[in-house]
């Protein structure tokens, strides 16, 4: 339990007025517009009505309705030591203390009702099971209940969202070896990686093999994702929830151990990926070098000094499509074609400048809106340099 944590959050939101006269986040549900309602409603049918009878069987309805409203939904605080169950308007209390806490989820479910995907945030005590949404409440209260588990108790909280996003990535580096038997040994690390790790609710063989052979179609067609594979992975593994720089960093050396395993060596293609994985994923360039130098010292020490042998050198026959495969993927970025001149290529960047420059964004716009922008306009601009290189023009900024 990481209490300092804890209490910082607390007090950011005892600032924005999110708490209790207690000091506690209330989950539950607002018990004083229920009652306004009911009473209210009670009211209209006795002016409607303006009968004794009415009026009494309203109130008795209106009391009823509100027992079950108050026995099936109990008030859930959250203190910042435990969680307090509230029944019957405070008559029955159960205290669930942090410490009785085994496991924290976090997840998507599709709501048959909503006939959309939900976001879920499942709390295991011990005895005692908590279920909540972004319905439960507030998705303002949602968001700072999340960031609590999350943040002040980061062992126990297993983000399921961001483990299928890191599945993505490691099939998008095992597709980059084309033979059958190096992707298979990749396929096994990749798995022994995700098996060591907190997640284990889905079939994560089953996963990767459905994502490795959408892939590897995508390839052999010579064309893109429609989602631009790994930017939009990215991007979203930054904004998931308990996922920070030492989380990605570990995420990268494994993506890096992925690719080795097959044939000791990290090939210009897989490197040039894992190099674009490191940019959106913002993990600083001596990073990078460190594990740039790590494998290629590993790939030294075990060749002993020899020279390459075929492996190698077909390997090094294959990479030369890299150049091409980049180019490609900067032209469906910035949206125009191979045959495009200096002055197209310009007009396409700055039109796109003009959409997803964080300072284009309202003054309304969320913390997280503008992230994604800053991220979404390194992905245009990166493109934009690459092919004004290859065409041997220099890049100019936004225009007027």
């Amino acid at each position: 339990m990481d209490s300092a944590k804890i209490e910082s959050l607390f007090e950011s939101w005892k600032k924005k007025k999110l708490l209790t006269s207690k000091g506690a986040l209330n989950m539950g549900g607002s018990l004083k517009t229920t009652i306004s309602a009911l009473f209210i409603a009670a009211s209209i049918f006795f002016y409607v009505k303006g009968e004794l009878g009415d009026i009494m069987l309203s109130v008795a309805l209106a009391a009823f309705i509100l027992l079950v409203y108050v026995v099936l939904f109990p008030s859930k605080k959250f203190y910042r030591d435990r969680m307090d169950y509230s029944y019957l308007f405070g008559l029955y209390n159960r205290k669930v203390y942090y410490t009785d806490l085994e496991k924290i989820t976090f997840t998507k479910q599709y709501d048959r009702k909503e006939k959309a995907w939900v976001k879920t945030l499942r709390v295991y005590f011990k005895g005692k099971n908590v279920v909540f949404n972004e319905r439960s409440g507030s998705n303002k209260k949602f968001e700072c209940l999340t960031r609590l588990f999350c943040s002040g108790f980061k062992s126990l909280f297993i983000n399921e969202l961001y483990y299928k996003k890191m599945m993505q990535l490691f099939a998008n580096v095992i597709s980059l070896k084309s033979d059958p038997q190096y992707q298979s040994v990749e396929t096994q690390c990749a798995l022994k990686y995700l098996t060591e790790s907190k997640y284990g609710v889905y079939n994560c063989q089953k996963e990767i093999s459905e994502q490795l052979s959408s892939y590897n179609k995508h390839r052999q067609a010579n064309k893109l994702p429609a989602d631009m594979g790994y930017i939009n992975v990215c991007l979203a593994i930054m904004q998931e929830k308990g996922v920070d720089y030492a989380d990605r960093l570990e995420l990268l050396t494994h993506l890096f151990e992925c690719a080795y395993a097959s044939d000791g060596a990290v090939d210009e293609e897989e490197l040039d990926y894992l190099s674009r994985v490191a940019y959106y994923l913002c993990i600083k360039d001596w990073d990078l070098l460190s594990l740039k130098y790590q494998f290629e010292a590993m790939k030294q020490e075990q060749s002993g000094g020899q020279a390459e042998s075929d492996a190698y050198a077909k390997q090094r026959e294959r990479c030369r499509s890299v150049y091409a495969s980049r180019k490609r993927e900067a032209l469906s970025l910035l949206g125009v074609g191979s045959e495009s001149s200096v002055e197209e290529v310009r007009n396409a960047y700055r039109a796109l400048v003009k959409s997803c420059h964080p300072d284009t964004l309202p003054p309304t716009a969320t913390e997280a809106e503008r992230e994604e922008a800053a991220i979404r306009f390194r992905a245009v601009t990166e493109a934009y340099d690459f092919l004004c290189a290859e065409m041997c023009a220099e890049p100019v900024s936004v225009a007027r």
